[in-house]
């Protein structure tokens, strides 16, 4: 019975997409009811595989109303990455179906409130180095976004699903601890695991279903929950088990968590604020701030030994990092600077100027 619901959800995303306009909630009660049950925290929740792609679920409920989550996940202004900087490189919306091609503003109610919202696009996306292989990978995916209500409540469903092949992967690296957030991307094609560099690996397919769910609570709280599938490997065969897509998306999910509910993310408009003065820095000056952030960088390598790997030397070297990066790429970097800030993580650029009204 999930499997038809999960199947009839993800026939509205895709290049032959259904209209999302004519989704109906009550097609989805028992995927709600499992979504909203008690969960056994040691058991691994998944769905049958969808064209040789394992699946995992995650769950998480968030101390924040889902108008919050909204304006702070799905703002024109304030950049994806913020909120998944363990898991994203970068991220943005290269397509949207409606006018200006610029998210509308999900948090207003509109103005009959059993009206379905509907958003539909394209997204781009490069993902953070993988914990088990060190490979990232750069791909696009078609989004639909449904907000409705049921029973009262609101509920946001959010849809992914990957357009074809990813590029090729390339060798990323986690500097120290992962949860520090500090990662370098090379351009070299394999995996950095012991045997398998010269390996050609590629994401071949992923679709999501994710559900943002207001609670009967007097507090605000949202539950979360996602189901993933996805797709990986070399020469067509898929190496990637539902463990693995599980560990991901708890690598995503708690971070996302910490930070919506950290008190410095309470006033999104301030928060966005900052963001557009960061996207209205002059080139030289934001390069500048992304050599400090090298700089930084560097000394960490140093700290923990990878200096003295040839190939992480050589990204360091005459300025060679810098030059790979585009303004995307700098202004990301400042965004997951300021989420370790205000987690008071290490970081190596201060970001208090331009964000001087969240402080």
């Amino acid at each position: 019975m999930l499997d038809a619901e999960l199947n009839y959800l993800l026939g509205f995303v895709g290049k032959n997409r259904l209209d999302p306009h004519r989704f109906d909630a009550t097609r989805i009660g028992r995927l709600l009811d499992f979504v909203e049950s008690p969960k056994d925290e040691a058991r691994l929740y998944r769905a049958g595989e969808r064209d040789g792609a394992a699946s995992a679920y995650y769950q998480s409920d968030i101390r924040r109303s889902l108008d919050h989550l909204l304006r702070l996940t799905y703002s024109n202004d304030i950049p994806s990455v913020f909120t998944a900087p363990s898991t994203v490189r970068t991220e943005r919306w290269t397509a949207v179906d409606a006018p200006g091609q610029k998210l509308p503003e999900l948090w207003a109610e509109p103005a009959d409130p059993d009206r379905l919202v509907v958003v539909t696009g394209m997204e781009h996306l490069v993902n953070s180095p993988d914990q088990h292989s060190g490979a990232y990978y750069e791909y696009d995916l078609y989004r639909t976004l449904i907000l409705t209500r049921v029973h009262g409540r609101r509920l946001l469903v959010s849809l992914s699903s990957q357009t074809g092949e990813s590029r090729v992967g390339r060798k990323g690296i986690i500097v120290g601890p992962d949860d520090n957030w500090d990662y370098l991307y090379t351009d070299q094609t394999g995996l950095n695991r012991m045997g398998l560099g010269w390996a050609s690996t590629y994401m071949y397919d992923s679709q999501s279903v994710a559900f943002y769910l207001e609670t009967d609570q007097p507090a605000p709280k949202t539950r979360f929950g996602v189901l993933k599938w996805i797709r990986a490997g070399w020469a067509n065969l898929n190496v990637v088990n539902s463990g693995h897509i599980f560990s991901g998306l708890r690598r995503f999910g708690e971070t996302f968590k910490r930070i919506a509910e950290h008190p410095r993310t309470d006033d999104t408009a301030a928060l966005a604020r900052g963001f557009r003065e960061i996207s209205r820095l002059p080139q030289p000056r934001l390069k500048r701030i992304a050599q400090d952030y090298l700089d930084g960088l560097r000394k960490r390598c140093e700290e923990v030994g990878l200096l003295a790997d040839g190939d992480v030397q050589a990204l360091f070297r005459d300025g060679r990092y810098l030059d790979t990066l585009s303004r995307n790429d700098m202004e990301s970097i400042l965004a997951i600077e300021y989420a370790k800030e205000i987690l008071g993580k290490p970081h190596y650029v201060e970001l208090s100027d331009a964000f001087a009204q969240v402080e």
